[in-house]
């Protein structure tokens, strides 16, 4: 027994022995990788700060704004995409339509003409789908709104059309909709929100949000500060929601405030006219009320603020579009989506932004708005460049090149058609009435601006 006791001792000393080991190799690589990981840190943010410093102001402004591809191949719109990546060197794109196999080779020609990365984003609602017709589109989130406990299929969702989009160096999706939209207006329009219940939509969104991040693309929340429950569309017009703001706090900031907390990476600003923020009347997107004081002062989001496509009605009204773009500056935004004159305006900021720094040079008096300051224009373009280099764009040996696109399409369609499997299967399991079905065409309808159905 002795004998027993004493092996059974010496057992125990090897396993602890090992235990400790192992305990201890697994420490020290964690610790590895922390090191590895915060030195990766530092070189991209030093290298941000060298190409910030080797900029001219056009240049950083230029990076500010978000052009879009298009399924046009007409011969001046081509030339003038050309211009302004090449010359003008504006910084990001969006897919807006077509099939992944013609837009792969051309936005790898835009991507050898920019001096530096572009950064590509996309309307990806229910997956590349939603903008590229290769792709099976995935539910829509109001049918999602059926399940009471969708937040795991919905993660996956999430990293799934993360993976899809970064295989086509696609790193931004405008996505997810945290819009509160009420029941009756469920049935049609787009089916783009979870529902009319703030609890629920907050979950939906950020689960579907922390799926699209962790699969290394950036999600965009919108359309804060809360777009649902207006009948006006603003891509005709401004609607105006004379909420208070108890009703705000309670309802339509829930969703966005959650994802705020969760590490939200970008959010979109929505062209509503809402007293309650701004009694200016002017549209959230313009309003630094909204963007500055709202935003990011009393709701803390440290992330990139984007507009709503500065084209629409909402947005501009009757003013010029160079006005409109002003403006959004003014109000604090940091990227500026689908101007009609993207050159004139980069032209415009840039003027301030120079006569700015004349009039503090000489000490003139007269001096033009704080918004121009040359220290605000590097925080926002800081700002963008990050985006691009915590992605790897600015790493020794990165190609923004896509390859192998129909192995990548075919790659997607079975990861996603298994998943898109088991959604479809809650949905009919759900006891709650089924949602009639919306085609593609419903969300050209929608670009265009055309009047949406209730």
């Amino acid at each position: 027994m002795r004998h027993y006791n004493t092996l059974r001792i010496c057992i125990l000393i090897v396993i602890t022995s090992f235990i400790s080991a192992f305990s201890g190799l697994d420490a020290r690589t964690s610790a590895d990788s922390s090191d590895r990981n915060s030195r990766l840190q530092a070189q991209r943010r030093a290298r941000v700060e060298e190409i910030i410093s080797s900029m001219s102001i056009r240049e950083k402004v230029a990076q500010l704004f978000v052009i879009e591809i298009d399924r046009r191949e007409d011969s001046a719109t081509l030339m003038e995409q050309d211009t302004l990546i090449r010359d003008c060197g504006v910084g990001s794109l969006i897919v807006m339509g077509g099939y992944a196999r013609k837009f792969v080779p051309r936005l790898n020609q835009l991507q050898t003409m920019s001096k530096y990365p572009l950064l590509v984003c996309i309307d990806g609602e229910w997956g590349a789908a939603m903008r590229l017709k290769e792709y099976k589109p995935y539910q829509r989130q109001a049918h999602f709104g059926r399940l009471d406990n969708a937040e795991d299929l919905l993660y996956k969702m999430g990293v799934n059309v993360g993976k899809e989009l970064k295989d086509l160096n696609i790193l931004v999706n405008f996505a997810p909709v945290a819009d509160i939209c009420p029941e009756k207006y469920l049935l049609f329009d787009s089916q783009r929100s979870f529902g009319n219940d703030p609890s629920q939509v907050e979950r939906y969104a950020t689960a579907y949000m922390l799926g699209m991040q962790d699969a290394g693309i950036y999600a965009c929340g919108k359309h804060y500060p809360g777009h649902g429950d207006t009948e006006v569309d603003s891509h005709k017009a401004l609607p105006v929601m004379n909420f208070t703001k108890e009703r705000l706090d309670s309802i339509e900031y829930v969703p966005f405030k959650k994802m705020i907390d969760n590490g939200l990476a970008m959010m979109m600003i929505a062209h509503l006219c809402i007293p309650a923020i701004d009694s200016s009347g002017l549209p959230m997107s313009l309003s630094s009320k909204c963007v500055r004081d709202l935003l990011q002062k009393e709701h803390g989001f440290k992330g990139v603020v984007i507009t709503d496509a500065l084209a629409m009605k909402g947005a501009r009204g009757d003013m010029a579009q160079v006005d409109v773009d002003v403006l959004a500056y003014k109000a604090g935004v940091e990227m500026f989506l689908m101007s009609t004159t993207p050159a004139e305006s980069i032209a415009a900021i840039t003027d301030s932004v120079s006569r700015y720094m004349q009039y503090v040079s000489v000490e003139l008096t007269g001096r033009p708005s704080n918004d121009f300051t040359l220290e605000d224009l590097n925080n926002r373009v800081r700002k963008v460049l990050m985006l691009k280099a915590n992605a790897g764009y600015f790493d020794d040996g990165f190609s923004s090149i896509i390859k192998n696109v129909e192995r990548k399409i075919r790659r997607a369609a079975r990861r996603d058609g298994r998943l898109q499997k088991r959604i479809q299967k809650a949905l009919d399991a759900s006891p709650k009435p089924a949602l009639p079905t919306i085609d593609r065409d419903h969300t050209r309808q929608l670009d265009k601006g055309e009047p949406i159905k209730r």
